[in-house]
């Protein structure tokens, strides 16, 4: 909290460091997490996408919104000690219960359950991100290791990163490796134990785990989950195509009404010094007429242009949004924490859940296959959760070239070398791919050319000009680390507020204590906007646009115990004053209409009276609504008075409906009220965005996989400035639209099959269907208390 309000953080914190935990506990804990805990498919399972018992076992509790048991496993279980110190034991979802006599042996045990369940992920996680997948996936992956090589750091300058941690973070790194290798070990002599995914890829022999593996996965995550590479080259496309009405109409750096997660009452946050209007109009003026004299930025290749979209080259996961909430009462020392990270479905997940207990650690969470951390989850005293944080965290610099030179660059009046290098990359068609898809084998190599700037990583090439992109995090990702350790440690809320003073990434962070105290966190890395210039465009690279420095991590956006006794997130902004940036999350801009709006009234409704069945109750709802129709609610219906016909027809079926997206009839089809919203939306989206040109479209037009029925940010722009009259004319078109959709006029006819996820591979698993919801890849429910 910035000025008045850091007088009252202080008085917070001294009053957690007085308050008592010796009888605080967590008290009820459930979680769940589809397919399953397993990835491992054997040889013989390659066909049907069979293996371990555990690789599908949570399907069925997903679609009923039941949850496993998640508190710390007691009971009884398949158990095995795979050496002197290390006990594992497998609950009845197969999750590893992992007991070590020394922290060595801890994460010793961690490794090689972890290999038990994801060898194969594991191999092709390293291969990702060390710019290796093609030598799996072929040549359709080669953009994949071009982005993984030339955006993150070497190899070397990763270990030189590994080297700077403290010497407790580094062993326990060695003791996961010697753990993974252990396994690795045995499945080498056991066609039972060895994933049929090595074999069917050609991925033999397997090398030994090493620390620059876990390092790089480690590196890999922490720029790719939080948030992803900006928009500028987007956002100047929209201005060369149609001028600046577009970029301020559907991306203005803030729209009133935002929906934020820390209350305007407990602080105010700004990303470096706070701006006028007049300052940001013309900051604005300045970047347009730099933008003006850059060449066309229309990108050439349409494969290029889609990856960025990606935002996880290493198809590790992408990033598509994610929620969370929390009460609580320093009163009554209780609390309650859900967590939801959206990161898309596949067979297996990112995530792999894991309980470790031993010397000094006692947490079960989940974590990523290759990283030896409990990224969330719940220790004895504390429970937390992420979810992207989103903000602009880089910035798009446009380097002028020297004249004649493709590597030679001027920086305040003076002509700079680049620092290039030759990169060799290998591709290969698997053998599955040749003996069951029927494609011909491609064997090869490309050396491309990478180089960086003191800017950062060349992205891309146009005319004079090479666009380098500068992350603040650049060189530190593995710092974060060191703060979830700390997390993973802490026993109260003050003790996640130290953590987070030491994470350089930007996820969001919320966490509950047993003593009732609550807190949220918008930490990392951040750096401070350069005075007189539009983040939303590149920067000009010639040295008048440079940071000033970053953002003081302790004035980064955060509150502990906010008076209204509760939080939630979903991927909207962290407080009032922060700005959407150059757009990587254009969903931010929807306003009062961001599906956080939406979560925010289940979670005022639970704190008035809090329980486990009241949380669970809120989380089901966020889960299977499409989140603006009860927002719009009075809306609506003030449209609908005067609408006569096929628009009379769509509103009424839009009102009759309540926003559930889960309940189906006999014949498994969604209510008319959900075709009828979609074809709306659609409607009004392209009625207001059509005037403001060709570059307009290029702004939040489509939903995201991950939130189908969600708002986009054009949807959201319609809704705020269409008046009553053009609303009926969109309603009147959506008629029109569903008429020809499904042949008929008679609403009753407007019904859809219950939608199903995307559910992706990363092996040979054949998940079976999953039904859609807007939930997470993995939920923890949390009571904290006495």
């Amino acid at each position: 909290m910035l000025r008045a309000g850091t007088c009252k953080f202080v008085v917070t914190l001294a009053l957690l460091a007085a308050a008592p935990a010796a009888d605080a506990r967590v008290v009820r804990a459930e979680g769940v997490l589809p397919p399953g805990q397993s990835g491992f498919v054997s040889a013989t399972g390659l066909v049907d996408g069979t293996g371990s018992p555990h690789l599908y076992d949570q399907v069925a509790l997903f679609e009923r919104f039941e949850r496993k048991p998640f508190a710390f496993h007691s009971g009884p279980g398949a158990e095995e000690r795979p050496r002197d110190g290390v006990r594992i034991v497998r609950d009845a979802f197969g999750v590893p219960i992992v007991h070590g006599t020394t922290e060595y042996d801890v994460w010793w045990g961690a490794g090689y359950a972890v290999a038990q369940d994801r060898l194969f992920q594991l191999e092709a996680f390293r291969r990702a991100t060390q710019g290796r997948l093609a030598t799996l996936l072929g040549r359709s992956a080669l953009r994949d290791d071009l982005i993984a090589r030339r955006d993150y750091p070497s190899g070397p300058e990763v270990e030189a990163m590994a080297a700077r941690l403290p010497v407790a973070l580094q062993r326990r790194a060695e003791a996961y490796r010697d753990g993974i290798n252990a396994w690795l070990a045995r499945a080498r002599l056991s066609v039972q134990d060895l994933p049929g995914e090595f074999a069917a890829t050609g991925a033999v022999p397997i090398a030994d785990w090493t620390l620059r593996d876990t390092w790089t996965v480690a590196v890999f995550l922490a720029r790719t989950v939080p948030s992803g590479d900006g928009n500028e080259l987007r956002n100047l496309r929209a201005v060369q195509q149609g001028g600046p009405r577009a970029l301020q109409r559907m991306l203005p750096l803030r729209v009133k009404g935002q929906v934020s997660t820390i209350p305007l009452g407990e602080g105010r946050f700004t990303q470096g010094r706070a701006r006028t209007p007049r300052q940001e109009r013309r900051a604005l003026q300045r970047s347009l007429a730099f933008a003006a004299t850059l060449p066309d930025a229309t990108p050439r290749d349409a494969a290029a242009a889609r990856h960025k979209a990606d935002l996880a080259p290493g198809r590790i996961g992408r990033a598509g949004g994610s929620l969370m909430f929390a009460v609580g009462n320093p009163k009554t020392r209780r609390a309650w924490l859900f967590n939801g990270p959206q990161l898309g479905f596949s067979a297996p997940e990112l995530f792999v859940e894991l309980e470790v207990h031993g010397p000094g650690v006692d947490v079960r969470g989940v974590t990523a296959p290759g990283v030896p951390v409990i990224g969330i989850g719940h220790n004895d005293h504390v429970a937390w959760g992420f979810t992207s944080g989103l903000s602009d965290d880089d910035d798009l610099y446009a380097e002028k070239l020297v004249p004649g030179e493709a590597e030679r660059y001027v920086f305040r009046g003076e002509e700079r070398e680049m620092d290039c290098r030759n990169e060799r990359f290998e591709y290969r068609t698997s053998p599955a791919d040749i003996v069951l898809g029927g494609r011909t084998p491609e064997f090869g190599t490309v050396t491309e050319r990478i180089c960086r700037t003191h800017h950062g990583p060349v992205q891309l090439r146009t005319g004079d000009v090479a666009y380098a992109r500068r992350y603040a995090i650049y060189g530190r990702e593995l710092e974060t680390f060191v703060g979830i350790k700390a997390l993973s440690e802490a026993r109260s809320v003050r003790d996640v507020d130290a953590a987070m003073q030491q994470v350089t990434w930007n996820e969001n962070v919320m966490a509950a204590d047993s003593e009732g105290n609550i807190g949220f966190w918008h930490p990392g890395l951040m750096q401070q906007r350069p005075p007189g210039w539009d983040e939303r465009l590149p920067l000009p690279g010639t040295g008048e646009a440079e940071w000033p420095g970053l953002v003081d991590r302790r004035r980064m956006p955060h509150v502990i115990n906010p008076r209204q006794g509760w939080l939630s997130n979903w991927n909207n902004i962290p407080s009032q004053g922060w700005t959407t940036g150059d757009g990587v999350a254009d969903e931010r801009v929807t306003g009062p209409l961001h599906r956080n709006a939406f979560l925010t009234a289940q979670v005022r409704r639970l704190a008035r009276n809090p329980s486990f069945e009241a949380a669970r109750a809120a989380a089901h709802r966020a889960g299977t609504t499409a989140q603006q129709r009860p927002l719009l609610g009075p809306r609506l219906r003030r449209v609908a008075r005067r609408a006569r016909g096929g628009a009379a027809d769509v509103l009424q079926a839009i009102l009759r409906w309540d926003g559930n997206y889960d309940r189906v009839d006999e014949r498994g089809t969604t209510d008319p009220g959900l075709a009828a919203w979609q074809a709306f939306r659609d409607a009004a989206r392209d009625a207001a965005v059509a005037p403001l040109g060709r570059g307009a479209q290029l702004f939040g037009s489509r939903t995201s996989r991950t939130h189908v029925f969600d708002f986009s940010n054009a949807m959201a722009y319609a809704l705020r400035t269409l008046d009553d009259r053009q609303l009926r004319l969109a309603a009147a078109a959506a008629h029109g639209r569903l008429v020809d959709r499904f042949k008929s006029a008679d609403p009753q006819s407007w019904r859809e099959p219950r939608r199903m996820y995307d559910v992706g591979t990363q092996g040979a698993g054949q998940p079976p269907d999953l039904e859609f919801y807007d939930r997470g890849t993995w939920e923890q429910l949390v009571e904290l208390g006495p």
